[in-house]
């Protein structure tokens, strides 16, 4: 289950004490609610053609956008297999590396988030936690997308 407003918000007033950034996955209604911090930084994924999310206030926001596909799934729908051309790609990898690489180091928490807070966002999340060695709650990110979870770790990993 996503984290709930309530909870990221409390989160985001009790960061780490021992300097550590975290790292929280939740859908766009939360992500757009949420107090604008300068201790806070956001990736916001979209789905290809959906508007972006109403972040204004944030001072250090990426936005990608691609569609929510296991393209190393073997057993595609043919839905999955339509949305393949807009999947994750090394260049979203690149981008996302970019920007936590170059974060100001007020910033203590990463939020991230895609339209539902399940898929895509906790993949990011979880390769955040294992290259970086962001604070995450790895309970609530168990529904992440395998695929952008495994070649953002890959292209990452490779560079650092």
């Amino acid at each position: 289950m996503p984290l709930q407003l309530k909870d990221a918000i409390d989160k985001l007033y009790k960061p780490p004490r021992d300097g550590t950034r975290q790292v929280l996955a939740v859908s766009r209604g939360v992500a757009e609610k949420l107090p604008r911090l300068e201790s806070v930084a956001v990736i916001s994924v979209t789905a290809p053609g959906r508007p972006i999310a109403s972040l204004d206030g944030f001072k250090q926001v990426l936005r990608l956008s691609f569609a929510d596909v296991d393209f190393m799934n073997p057993e595609l729908s043919a839905r999955a297999r339509e949305r393949l051309e807009n999947a994750f790609r090394p260049e979203h990898a690149e981008a996302i590396r970019a920007f936590v690489e170059g974060l100001p180091g007020e910033v203590l928490t990463v939020v991230v988030h895609c339209e539902g807070g399940y898929s895509r966002s906790c993949a990011i999340a979880l390769a955040l936690h294992r290259l970086y060695g962001y604070l995450a709650h790895i309970g609530e990110l168990n529904q992440a997308n395998p695929s952008v979870l495994h070649l953002l770790t890959r292209s990452i990993g490779v560079k650092r």
